[in-house]
């Protein structure tokens, strides 16, 4: 599959969150397969269209089942597999439309349109789909255009607020439906990392799957969500890494906590799955619906495994 036709566009970190392929390999499987093709903006940017996604999206769902990414791109590329294999539904693909209007609309400093378009999308979708295909991919669009500077720092800082406070709202809405949780969590993000988006979703998305969450917040030291597991006892304990610096050390740190499974997302888990694995973290990489339907399976299994550690004991 060749340059997308679609007008809808997308930059490599956008791609990277929708469909958990690496913005890395997707750069590999350009020069090395010659898939997929991306059009250039004028500054020199990757921009994928809707197409493109969506089998991206399908040829990461086929390569965790185990299929070669040679043989899925050859295929691609002969023809075998079609766009018509992938799910019509990637993320935020279908929503890009409104998703640029809101971020126009907030970037003008427009409140009132903004607020009345997102109140008539909340009202026609159902709270996941908000989140996951309005929100979030909303957050990444003002990130991506203040990188491409076709906006600036206090216009991004617009975006950003606008979104936390519905989030927010989305946080009291869930909890007030989940008034007998059967597990909790403590959340949040580590010291120097404040990219606090991806830490409310999970919160939301979480509390309408049961759980109770204590969100910490955002550039908290490792120590701190040490005392929260030590005081509270949660079942688990979930944190986002956009950023990727001092990983190696917040990961060894964070192997020092005990007797809770430790789940970590975000941007930066894509290219540091198998170092969390040696860590002892559980990563969920990729879009945040399917790591969170990962998340009841592998907390699970890990209190399955630790059970049996802890029966075995004298």
């Amino acid at each position: 599959m060749s340059k997308d036709s679609g007008a809808a566009e997308y930059s490599i970190a956008a791609v990277s969150k929708l469909t958990g392929v690496s913005c890395h390999a997707l750069r590999v499987w350009e020069r090395r397969y010659g898939f997929p093709v991306p059009n250039r903006s004028a500054s020199g940017h990757r921009r994928y269209g809707h197409d493109q996604v969506r089998m991206i999206r399908r040829i990461s769902e086929l390569t965790r089942g185990g299929h070669p990414i040679g043989d899925l791109i050859a295929a691609v590329r002969e023809g075998r597999l079609k766009i018509e294999d992938a799910p019509a539904s990637c993320g935020s693909v279908t929503d890009e439309p409104v998703v640029g209007e809101l971020i126009d609309r907030l970037v003008a400093g427009d409140l009132c349109g903004s607020d009345a378009l997102f109140d008539r999308l909340a009202a026609q979708l159902d709270p996941e789909t908000l989140v996951t295909s309005v929100i979030g991919p909303s957050l990444v669009e003002a990130g991506d255009r203040w990188f491409r500077r076709e906006c600036g720092i206090y216009q991004e800082r617009c975006v950003s607020g606008f979104f936390r406070q519905k989030l927010d709202i989305q946080i009291d809405e869930a909890r007030r439906g989940n008034p007998h949780p059967a597990h909790t969590a403590v959340i949040g993000m580590v010291q120097g990392d404040r990219h606090i988006g991806g830490s409310l979703i999970l919160n939301v998305l979480l509390e309408r799957s049961g759980w109770r969450v204590h969100n910490l917040g955002v550039d908290l030291p490792v120590r701190e969500f040490q005392k929260a597991v030590d005081h509270w006892r949660p079942d688990a304990m979930g944190l986002s890494f956009v950023l990727s610096r001092n990983i190696n050390k917040r990961f060894r740190e964070l192997a020092q906590i005990r007797d809770v499974p430790i789940f970590v997302g975000g941007r930066s888990i894509l290219n540091y799955q198998s170092l969390a694995r040696k860590y002892g973290l559980i990563p969920l990489p990729g879009p945040i619906m399917p790591a969170l339907g990962q998340w009841a399976d592998l907390y699970d299994e890990w209190r399955r495994a630790h059970a049996g550690s802890s029966d075995s004991e004298p």
